[in-house]
């Protein structure tokens, strides 16, 4: 019986430690925007050849840092990625504007080489705002042209909402504005069920995914696209070990978390900037038409509220078009924002 004893307090204690451990790799913080530590940007800067290379920094506001990467010269493109991945998803349309724009990425606050805070506060969209006012201020310049994917695109749009005296154009690939997202996510049945994976995603803890294997099934994306033959093994590898960190993935996630309620608790407070926002700048939708992330009738409701609306919609894209259809979305991105591309004629 003593031994038994025994034995039972040494596994209580060890189980302790493993738990207090666990707890501390779960909300320790991981390593913050230091510049040098990108492979990344010495890719880009591989592919880019004789051309002035990209160059990094980090963009200080309040607490936080964000990881910048630009290149090249004239009015300014700001991109922003979306979940899980970095500023490198967007590296398609920054080459094919580089040598006409200045083009600059963003790896967003939890994602990349940014600081990944742990409190969900800090990840709501009017916060992060501020730091991209920060960021613009920075850049020095009045406006700029923004381009968002997937998460990227929920925040550029409403952003470009909120602030129209800061923005040139909007464009947005694979997802709506925030207060269209929180609309469908309330009203749309099917939405609903192809937003299922978000309470999930929620609920989930490094130590979680860590146990389940799921760390490795988020970001399956970049495997994808190079057995698809859309990148190379290398990109696919930088790409994917951007998105390997447990913490950062948990971190990542605050944009969830912090952002999208469950769809029987939505509030007004939720749609960020509001409900009834609308695009005042020239807007710009690219869709894949198999992509399953969202219900399509977020299109139509984004022309219901914009003053200047276009859509590129592309057959046999998935969610991730600036990689299943490089030229077309370089095409109309370019034509978008040098003011070549034809305003949507479908009835208001």
């Amino acid at each position: 019986m003593k031994r038994l004893n025994r034995f039972l307090m040494i596994m209580a204690l060890l189980i302790g430690v493993a738990g207090a451990g666990a707890a501390i790799w779960n909300y320790s913080s991981p390593v913050g925007c230091e510049i040098g530590r990108d492979p990344a940007l010495a890719l880009a800067n591989e592919r880019a050849g004789e051309k002035v290379p990209y160059r990094e920094w980090c963009h200080e506001f309040g607490v936080n840092k964000l990881h910048v990467v630009e290149a090249g010269e004239g009015d300014a493109v700001l991109f922003i990625h979306g979940f899980p991945s970095s500023w490198y998803s967007m590296i398609r349309p920054m080459e094919a504007l580089r040598d006409t724009h200045r083009v600059v990425a963003i790896d967003g606050l939890g994602a990349g080489h940014s600081d990944a805070p742990a409190g969900q506060e800090q990840y709501r969209l009017e916060n992060m705002a501020l730091h991209l006012d920060a960021l613009i201020d920075k850049l020095g310049v009045e406006k700029v042209h923004i381009v968002g994917h997937d998460w990227g695109s929920a925040f550029g749009l409403a952003y470009a909402q909120s602030r129209p005296e800061r923005i040139l154009t909007a464009t947005g690939m694979s997802a709506p504005p925030q207060n269209i997202a929180v609309e469908l996510l309330r009203t749309s049945s099917e939405q609903r069920e192809k937003s299922a994976y978000v309470e999930m995603l929620k609920d989930a803890s490094p130590i979680l995914m860590w146990a389940s294997g799921a760390g490795g099934r988020i970001a399956t994306g970049p495997e994808n696209h190079f057995k698809a033959g859309r990148m190379s093994r290398v990109e696919a590898d930088v790409l994917q070990n951007a998105a390997s960190d447990l913490r950062r993935i948990n971190r990542h996630i605050n944009w969830y978390r912090a952002n999208l309620p469950a769809p029987d608790e939505v509030s007004e407070d939720d749609y960020w900037p509001s409900r009834d926002a609308r695009f005042e700048v020239p807007t710009l939708l690219i869709w894949g038409e198999d992509d399953t992330v969202f219900d399509p009738q977020f299109i139509d409701l984004t022309r219901k509220i914009s003053d200047d609306f276009s859509v590129v919609r592309l057959d046999g894209v998935g969610h991730a078009p600036q990689f299943e259809a490089t030229e077309a979305v370089n095409t109309a991105l370019a034509d978008h924002i040098l003011g070549k591309l034809e305003a949507d004629a479908s009835p208001q």
